[in-house]
C-alpha cells in the first residue's frame, strides 16, 4: 500500500505510521457501531430475561408465562413430589413406666409377702403421622385459575419406641423372678397409651394442617396465580369437567 498521496497529480506528503493506522481504527469502529445499532435495533441475539435469580421454580414459571403451558395434574404433582419427605408430622413423648409383681396365695387376691419384684422403665418414641403422596386427588382448572387437592381421610400412622430409647432397671427377686415379656408387655401398653393421648390432642389435625402449609407454600413458588382449594373425601369440584386437568 502507498504510503503518500497526491494532489492534482502531484504527491504532497507521505502518510506517517499513526496516520495510516489511524486510518484503519477509524473504519474498524465505524463497523462495530453499525452492527451495534442492528442489534439494538432489530433484537439481534436478545436472550430472555429469568426472574427470582434464576431458580428452578422461577425457570417454570417464566417459561409458562412465555409459552402459555395449561398447568396439569402431573405439573402439580411433580412439584409435590419433591417434598414428600416434608410430608409428615411427629411428636415425641418421653416418660417412665413401671411394673410391679406379687406372687399371690392360691384363689385369693393376698399377696405373699418377700415375693415382690419391680421393674422401672425410662422411655422415649415418636409418634409420625403420614400421607402417601398417590393417595393425593388433583384436579387442575386453568380456566377458574384453581387447584382442587383431596387429602386421604386415613393417614399413615407410625408409633416407633425403638429399643436403644428404653432404659430398664430391675429389683428382681429369688421366689417370684422377673419374667422375659414383662418389659415388652409393658412397652406395648405405654405405646397404646401414648398414640391415644395423641390423638386425644389432635395429632391428625394437626398433621392435615400442616400438610396444607406445605402445599399451599410449594405451589405459590411456581404458580403463586392458581389458588389451592382443599376438599373433603366426600366433596366434588364445582368445575367444568372439560375445562379441566382430572387426577384419578
Amino acid at each position: 500500500m502507498r504510503n503518500y498521496d497526491y494532489v492534482n497529480g502531484k504527491r504532497v506528503h507521505e502518510r506517517g505510521f499513526f496516520s495510516r493506522w489511524g486510518h484503519r481504527l477509524f473504519v474498524l469502529m465505524a463497523v462495530i457501531g453499525v452492527l451495534s445499532v442492528a442489534v439494538f435495533v432489530f433484537g439481534w441475539g436478545k436472550s430472555t430475561k429469568v426472574k427470582n435469580g434464576g431458580s428452578r421454580e422461577a425457570i417454570i414459571a417464566e417459561e409458562e408465562k412465555f409459552h402459555g403451558i395449561i398447568l396439569t395434574r402431573d405439573n402439580v404433582m411433580e412439584q409435590l413430589q419433591e417434598i414428600s419427605e416434608l410430608m409428615t408430622y411427629s411428636e415425641d413423648y418421653a416418660g417412665t413406666a413401671n411394673v410391679v409383681d406379687n406372687l399371690q396365695i392360691p384363689y385369693t387376691d393376698f399377696d405373699i409377702w418377700g415375693t415382690q419384684h419391680k421393674i422401672q422403665i425410662l422411655y422415649s418414641g415418636t409418634i409420625k403421622v403420614g400421607y402417601d403422596l398417590n393417595e393425593l386427588k388433583t384436579v387442575v382448572n386453568n380456566q377458574k385459575k384453581e387447584i382442587y387437592i383431596t387429602i386421604p381421610a386415613k393417614p399413615i400412622v407410625d408409633n416407633n419406641l425403638p429399643q436403644e430409647k428404653v432404659t430398664v432397671m430391675q429389683d428382681n427377686n429369688v421366689f417370684n423372678p422377673i419374667r422375659a415379656d414383662e418389659v415388652t408387655v409393658r412397652l406395648s401398653e405405654v405405646k397404646a397409651q401414648q398414640l391415644e393421648s395423641a390423638e386425644r390432642n389432635g395429632i391428625y389435625e394437626k398433621a392435615e394442617t400442616h400438610l396444607k402449609e406445605i402445599i399451599v407454600k410449594t405451589l405459590a413458588k411456581v404458580h403463586s396465580e392458581y389458588k389451592v382449594v382443599f376438599l373433603k373425601p366426600t366433596e366434588q369440584p364445582p368445575v367444568d369437567q372439560k375445562e379441566t386437568s382430572v387426577a384419578q
